[in-house]
């Protein structure tokens, strides 16, 4: 009985965690995990000031995944797997650059543009559940011209009432966006900028006391762009 049960909660945990497969350009999707660097698993980074905090396992390297083409002020969507981990989902841009597919995306230069924390008594993975796993949100109107990493991730919080126990599920898109725009500000450093026992990621009161409403999502504030 008792390796039954144990076998259940380890098929629990596996089918909890999840990954970034499939996103649309106003509308229109390149395909199935097409634009994006997949990673080896579908397994969590919890190692902040590791580099697979940036774009996750192997992810430093774009070669031979498509760069699909965007415009400034374009609807983005994206789509992950199933997930009952609480927790806010993030998007994050790095460039402009003359080869996404040639960047790492490792130090300064990431900007948040969008951010989906709790709503309503609801996490944004509940949200999402609702609108089969996606999540819809709008490129800045004001962006340079250029190559970009964009940066996709869901951080669970299950686990974060221990220092290192915050999961992150990261995905990066590779996007060639033309716009009209220059600067977008504040930028953070990855790694550099996350620290294991800062305040929205180690949350030792999280299933007592902890008010979600106040919760703000890993990555500083949502960038201006002009």
């Amino acid at each position: 009985m008792l390796n039954s049960l144990v076998s259940l909660s380890l098929v629990a945990a596996v089918s909890a965690h999840q990954n970034f497969h499939q996103f649309w350009v106003s509308g229109e999707t390149p395909g199935y995990q097409v634009g994006i660097r997949m990673p080896p698993s579908n397994n969590p980074v919890t190692d902040v000031t590791s580099t697979d905090i940036v774009c996750n396992v192997g992810g430093t390297d774009g070669t031979g995944v498509a760069t699909v083409a965007a415009a400034a002020g374009d609807s983005i969507k994206v789509q992950w797997d199933q997930s009952s981990h609480p927790g806010p989902i993030t998007h994050m841009l790095y460039g402009p650059v003359d080869s996404a597919a040639a960047t790492t995306g490792v130090g300064a230069g990431w900007f948040k543009i969008d951010e989906l924390d709790y709503v309503d008594g609801e996490w944004a993975n509940v949200i999402m559940g609702a609108d089969n796993m996606t999540h819809t949100f709008t490129l800045p109107a004001k962006l340079a011209s250029g190559e970009y990493l964009l940066r996709s991730e869901m951080e669970a919080l299950h686990a974060s009432t221990t220092v290192g126990g915050a999961q992150f599920y990261i995905g990066c898109a590779q996007l060639s966006i033309t716009g009209s725009g220059s600067a977008c500000t504040p930028e953070i450093s990855l790694p550099g900028d996350y620290s294991a026992e800062d305040a929205d990621i180690y949350i030792p009161d999280f299933y007592y006391g902890f008010d979600p409403t106040t919760f703000v999502a890993p990555g500083g504030a949502v960038a201006t762009c002009s």
